[in-house]
């Protein structure tokens, strides 16, 4: 994109130049933010809808404030934050979002001071925004700085945000500024009594109208007409708590916030003005903002999601690869089918997810039995305590939240669940790294925190096949279980390996050597089986590879032939190694069979957060590609002698 097309923007050199802006150069600036992220996000792929909406929001939060050298800016999730990385000096960057090496999709203080956190998640950014103005609470060279978290609506429902709402409102005497970007959005729909609620607020703008129509005649006013305006805004806001219910935000009044709107999201004039007007104000304050998600991208066409992620025209392409017979069908769709099967079959199966009906393709389900499929919104404690609920109460609930959002209920996984032997089905899509989300969304823990609570079974499928086999038997068993699987395909089908019935706890040897074993969990099986073939060509040795499927509880007599018979012996995973697989098989080598365990060899994610980029690159910084995984496997064969060959099972 040249210069000449976007050259307000071209002019700004720092954000600070926005401080004090004429109005309606800040318009006509929104006019190319707006033009800038369309053209470029449309091309390169990200997260649309959420920026677009904001855009006049950003540019109003930098008329009025002093962020960075005094005010900090907290950013709730981070999809929002395309027009503040705009406008802070990473123009460039945008060619490169949410590749390796470039841009990340959400705010990261290593690119620049203007990012306050790096944050994926939703729900947090009022604690955050809280614990600043704490910490400048009572201290007379911070008394005019502010704290400022943006929230959107989808966020509010976590149940993190309500909590801080409580714990905030006490303080009286905090300069905390949460606003509310309302855009009757998550990234679908928002849900909820709080979203019916904020609609209401939302359409009772009477009282706001007719303010402004007087308060525009008061400023006219020659001398005094400034002063008239701030006296009927102090007494407007003051009289909130005699305004019936459904009119204004009488919630987060009665909660301790000072409550200011709805106001137009998109009238920069209107939000500067409550910028100014609750500037004076030594207390916490909530700005209730109505935006419309995707502003200028498409309006005349409906459509549900807001067009919340563009997938790009430009498909950024890597040497690396997971193994070569990928793009079959996508795990999540096959999820979705298999779901859609079991309620067919069972009348007792109910699904839940939390805000993430299009992410878990649970939308055609949605359609088919639309009370059996529970949209809690941006609330995973609940989603899971309920799903426990159901489960105690005969249902057979399958909770489908993605790994890395699990973990936000771990408390509930642990009580609500496991201490009941709640017989829930858990299904963790994006397990494993996830690509252009990055670090934040990185689905790489799960095996570690779920591992630990008595009761769960955890297993992976090697395929879409598979996978339907595990929901099969999760649905049969009477306690809780979690099946991972990753984002994006599996295996071509006529590439996939024979599926047969299997218990629980039974894995399977897939192929067979005596040069050494794979362990492999997993779609990672594919890729072991990848690894075996170079191997055979360049080395001459032959590998066994085994299916695990289960790593709680392992499948210990298969496991122990292998370290038995084998002169080495590797696990692989797409978990970090600490409590993973490869530590599951450790532990029990360790306790059953001692005196091998020199010949375990862990094969997985290092002990570091991971950053966006293509799947396949994401494994090769981290060795887990087909190239790196053929030279580390050679290298310690090479240290191994060639064993007499055995029987095998």
């Amino acid at each position: 994109m040249a210069t000449d097309d976007y050259p307000l923007l071209a002019a700004i050199q720092s954000p600070d130049q926005l401080r004090g802006m004429d109005t309606p150069l800040l318009y006509s600036i929104a006019d190319e933010v707006r033009a800038f992220i369309i053209d470029s996000v449309t091309r390169t792929g990200g997260h649309l809808g959420a920026g677009l909406g904001v855009v006049e929001l950003t540019l109003a939060l930098f008329a009025e404030y002093r962020f960075n050298e005094q005010d900090k800016l907290i950013w709730d999730v981070g999809h929002q934050c395309y027009p503040h990385k705009l406008l802070t000096g990473r123009r460039e960057g945008f060619a490169s979002l949410r590749q390796w090496d470039g841009m990340s999709g959400f705010p990261d203080p290593a690119e620049s001071p203007y990012d306050t956190v790096k944050t994926g998640h939703g729900g947090t950014s009022i604690s955050t925004a809280m614990g600043y103005a704490l910490a400048w609470r009572g201290r007379p060279e911070d008394a005019e700085r502010k704290a400022v978290g943006v929230i959107g609506d989808g966020s509010l429902q976590e149940g993190n945000a309500y909590e801080a709402l409580n714990h905030g409102g006490t303080y009286r005497d905090m300069n905390l500024v949460v606003v509310l970007n309302d855009n009757n959005m998550g990234i679908g729909p928002t849900v909820g009594a709080m979203s019916k609620y904020l609609s209401r607020v939302r359409s009772s703008t009477w009282l706001n109208d007719r303010l402004h129509a007087v308060q525009r005649g008061i400023k006219q006013i020659p001398g005094i007409g400034d002063h008239v305006e701030d006296v009927l805004q102090r007494w407007y806001h003051s009289f909130q708590g005699v305004i019936p219910q459904h009119a204004l935000g009488i919630i987060f009044e009665e909660l301790g916030f000072f409550y200011y709107g709805p106001i137009d999201g998109h009238d920069i004039d209107a939000l500067r003005e409550a910028f100014r007007a609750t500037q004076w104000m030594r207390r916490p304050v909530l700005i209730h903002a109505v935006t419309k998600k995707g502003r200028g991208y498409r309006d005349d066409v409906p459509e549900d999601t807001c067009y919340h992620a563009a997938p790009g025209t430009e498909k950024h392409s890597s040497p690396l690869i997971e193994y070569p017979d990928q793009g079959g069908p996508s795990f999540t769709a096959a999820f979705a089918d298999k779901a859609i099967e079991l309620a067919e079959r069972d009348d007792r199966v109910v699904v839940i997810t939390a805000a993430m009906l299009e992410g878990t393709g649970l939308k055609k389900f949605q359609k088919l039995f639309p009370e059996r499929c529970l949209d809690v919104g941006m609330a995973e404690q609940h989603a899971v305590s309920l799903a426990a609920g159901l489960a105690l109460a005969g249902q057979r609930p399958i909770c489908a939240i993605y790994s890395t959002f699990l973990q936000r209920a771990y408390d509930q996984l642990f009580q609500e669940v496991a201490l009941q032997g709640a017989p829930v089905m858990f299904c963790l899509d994006r397990g494993g790294v996830v690509g252009n989300d990055g670090a934040t969304h990185n689905g790489v823990f799960d095996i570690a925190y779920l591992r630990c609570l008595p009761n769960f079974v955890l297993m992976a499928p090697r395929d879409t096949t598979e996978l339907a086999r595990c929901m099969d038997l999760s649905l049969d068993c009477d306690g809780p279980t979690a099946i991972r699987f990753p984002r994006g395909s599996g295996p071509l089908p006529d590439r996939c390996l024979p599926s047969r019935p299997f218990p629980v706890g039974r894995g399977e040897r897939v192929a067979d050597g005596t040069d050494g074993c794979i362990l492999a969990y997993g779609p990672m099986v594919y890729t072991a089986l990848e690894v075996r073939r170079r191997i055979a060509e360049q080395l001459g040795r032959e590998l066994t590879v085994v299916d695990a499927r289960f790593v709680k509880p392992l499948d210990e007599e298969l496991i122990g032939e292998e370290i038995q018979r084998q002169p080495v012996v590797f696990t692989l995973e797409d978990h970090v190694l600490a409590g993973g697989f490869g530590s599951a098989v450790a532990e029990y080598v360790l306790g059953a069979h001692r005196q091998r365990a020199g010949r375990l060899h862990p094969l997985a994610l290092p002990d570091r957060f991971i950053d966006h980029g293509a799947r396949a690159e994401q494994l090769g910084s981290a060795g887990l590609d087909v190239e790196s995984l053929v030279r580390t496997v050679a290298a310690r064969l090479e240290t191994v002698d060639t064993p007499v060959r055995l029987a095998s099972r």
